[in-house]
């Protein structure tokens, strides 16, 4: 809940003031630390504000405005994602099963750039398609390569960008994610066998192919 109850430290649970909690600028008075119990508070809190707040800025700047409020919506989903299964690694079915919905009512009343069949076969496509390559990957290695959470998230994508969307966001994501992967072993930071989660990933190719849209670029993608 936003409202009930209230924030608190996750490391000793007092309650946090008011003054406690304004995004970025307490972190920084605070010194990165909690007010009463002086622990470490994580650096994942100033920088998904800083984050959320440059996202929103872009989107209110370069989308038309009658897809602002539908775009809001699952870019918050998708920085709520982003946060969760990087800490985590577990994807909420709040923001992602709950959300598809919204997407298909959003683009029948033309408040998405898509129609509401796009949106319908996007959301089947993008749960289907990853489904089918974990349970062979299954099949064959014995081994489960990835968990239904992603499967969730890339129909919430596929519901607000569509088949052709979500097609390009799992090969944003898959890039990146490759990318990060190659880095971590190079420097000794993970292995083979080290999971990474594909949710952050996901998240950021979701929205940056949702901006796309509204720019020059999409028009190749096209």
């Amino acid at each position: 809940s936003i409202i009930r109850p209230r924030s608190r430290c996750p490391h000793c649970q007092h309650q946090l003031a008011w003054y406690d909690n304004i995004p970025v600028v307490s972190w920084i008075v605070l010194g990165g630390t909690c007010h009463y119990c002086h622990d470490a508070i994580s650096v994942l809190y100033p920088l998904i504000e800083v984050l959320t707040a440059l996202i929103m800025s872009i989107l209110c700047v370069i989308t038309p405005g009658m897809y602002i409020p539908a775009y809001f919506i699952f870019f918050s989903a998708l920085i709520v994602t982003f946060r969760s299964d990087l800490e985590t690694m577990l994807i909420s079915q709040y923001v992602t099963l709950f959300i598809i919905p919204i997407g298909f009512i959003c683009s029948y009343f033309n408040l998405l750039p898509i129609s509401l069949t796009q949106s319908i076969l996007g959301a089947l496509f993008g749960y289907g398609f990853l489904w089918a390559i974990a349970y062979g990957f299954k099949i064959i290695t014995g081994i489960q390569g990835m968990g239904e959470g992603d499967f969730e998230l890339l129909a919430l994508i596929g519901s607000f960008l569509g088949i052709a969307g979500t097609w390009y966001s799992l090969m944003v994501a898959s890039i990146l994610g490759a990318g990060v992967g190659i880095i971590m072993m190079s420097f000794g930071k993970a292995g083979r066998n080290t999971k990474i989660p594909f949710g952050p990933f996901l998240s950021i190719a979701g929205i940056l192919l949702a901006l796309l849209r509204f720019t020059p670029i999409f028009s190749y993608l096209n």
